[in-house]
């Protein structure tokens, strides 16, 4: 049986969106990482790192890995961290406005602590993975 709901939701989150921006990251920067330099290369293998822990929980929580709600509540805080790391220091490029910043980061710690407590609070959760 799949995941319904948020869990599809979430699964969907970990399992393309954070492949999908690591890649967009990925095909914005390679052709200048010889400017960039080694914080730069450091920056994509950490977001490529965050991207593979996201596919990982999300297919744990597809397959329903008794231990993925807490690899996807890792997943999700890491997805954050590199948001916010994103938005304030980076080598590769980016698109946010500096007035943007704040607020955008205040809606990645939202998100990612919205989804914090639904992994350790849902009926559901509990149901399939406990």
């Amino acid at each position: 049986m799949t995941p319904r709901g948020w869990l599809l939701v979430l699964c969907l989150f970990l399992f393309v969106w954070e492949p999908l921006r690591f890649a967009g990251d990925l095909t914005g920067s390679i052709g200048t990482m010889g400017m960039r330099g080694v914080p730069g290369g450091i920056e994509l293998a950490v977001h490529a790192a965050v991207a593979m822990i996201a596919v990982a929980a999300g297919w744990g929580l597809w397959i329903r890995n008794p231990q993925s709600p807490v690899l996807a509540a890792i997943a999700v805080g890491a997805s954050a961290a590199v948001t916010i790391q994103s938005l304030y220091w980076s080598r590769l490029p980016g698109n946010a406005v500096p007035g943007e910043r704040l607020p955008l980061a205040l809606m990645a710690l939202a998100h990612a602590a919205g989804w914090m407590a639904y992994l350790r609070r849902s009926r559901r959760v509990r149901a399939v993975y406990g």
